[in-house]
């Protein structure tokens, strides 16, 4: 989904792919020949990506979701002994090929991103980029489950749990205490090429084991009466903290209707039409999963008019940067279970 603001890239940015990938594959041909035609699919599609966190940083307004993304794959390539002037050089090629495509004011903004970004590379104290946001101190357990989960160790992650849970913790401290913070450090793991996709995956599989033996020995208060729908923005594949956030609202006395990663707009226009809840909570994972909440928000409201549930927004892609979430156009916004149950 695009904007008006984001229209004039999106158009390029299928011949800006082509020319970026065929100007590294003549700079660079050489060094890139062993990885065959595979290779250079790949090396285009990276430039695809690239494209995508550029626009959505045009969208917002604000040059920051493309540097962070910029320094979070410097990070990555240097991980991996990729040397960042390729990164650098394909920023200089985008910025030359749609300097000359688009008009001046879109141009204007484009060069200024651009430009930001590799500045960055340049800067020893730019900084490394971090996922997720942490509100509150992790619980005690939070290392010994981190180590569990990346380990394959199920049972042990899940003792880990049982011991918060047995000692007072509520379903929503062990979920943005223990398992949320754990998974991050994974993620920053990965990213300093220190654990594999693989493990990547199975700590997030036992993660998912965990929250439902949490969910068992969660304290539910009286229901309240309440429905909330809870679903990814079309696009969005990451689900874990929306189940978090789902499984916190029914210790809460509230019904939940939990419907997943990946919501088609249309399908989840028809569903909250027929729920009728009184909440709808979305989840954005990264800066152009905003642009499509946006469009969701707006559909939801076109379709639904005075039917239309309270909408909040949440997931990775509102915690990079203050208020960002209000370019969605949500009612409303939480960081993470606990912080939504402050607000009920």
């Amino acid at each position: 989904m695009t904007t008006a603001s984001s229209e004039p890239l999106q158009s390029q940015c299928e011949p800006c792919a082509s020319y970026v990938t065929d100007a590294i594959y003549a700079k660079y041909g050489d060094a890139l020949a062993r990885f065959g035609a595979h290779g250079r699919q790949v090396c285009r599609q990276d430039v695809l990506h690239h494209l995508d966190y550029l626009a959505s940083a045009l969208f917002l307004g604000s040059p920051k979701p493309f540097v962070q993304y910029v320094l979070w794959l410097r990070d990555v390539l240097a991980a991996r002994s990729v040397p960042v002037a390729h990164l650098d050089y394909s920023l200089e090629l985008m910025a030359a090929f749609l300097g000359d495509k688009l008009a001046d004011e879109s141009c204007v903004r484009l060069r200024k991103t651009i430009a930001e970004a590799r500045a960055s590379l340049a800067d020893d104290n730019a900084g490394t980029a971090q996922y997720g946001m942490t509100r509150r101190a992790p619980l005690a357990q939070v290392h010994t489950y981190q180590l569990s989960i990346l380990q394959g160790q199920r049972h042990a992650a899940m003792a880990c749990v049982h011991e918060a849970m047995d000692a007072g913790a509520s379903l929503a401290q062990v979920s943005v205490q223990i398992i949320q913070p754990a998974m991050y450090e994974v993620g920053n793991l990965w990213q300093k090429n220190r654990v594999t996709v693989s493990q990547e995956h199975l700590a997030s599989a036992i993660s998912q084991n965990v929250l439902v033996s949490a969910y068992l020995k969660a304290t539910f208060l009286p229901a309240v009466e309440k429905l909330a729908v809870f679903a990814c923005v079309e696009g969005n594949h990451h689900a874990l903290g929306l189940r978090m956030l789902s499984d916190v609202f029914e210790t809460q006395g509230w019904d939940a209707a939990y419907l997943g990663g990946d919501v088609p707009t249309h399908d989840l226009v028809r569903d909250v039409d027929a729920r009728r809840p009184q909440l709808l909570a979305l989840s954005a994972s990264l800066p152009q999963h905003l642009n499509t909440a946006r469009q969701t928000i707006d559909t939801l409201r076109v379709e639904l008019g005075q039917a239309c549930p309270e909408i909040w927004i949440g997931g990775l892609a509102t915690l990079g940067e203050v208020a960002i979430w209000r370019h969605t156009k949500a009612d409303s916004w939480s960081a993470d279970a606990l912080h939504a149950l402050e607000q009920l």
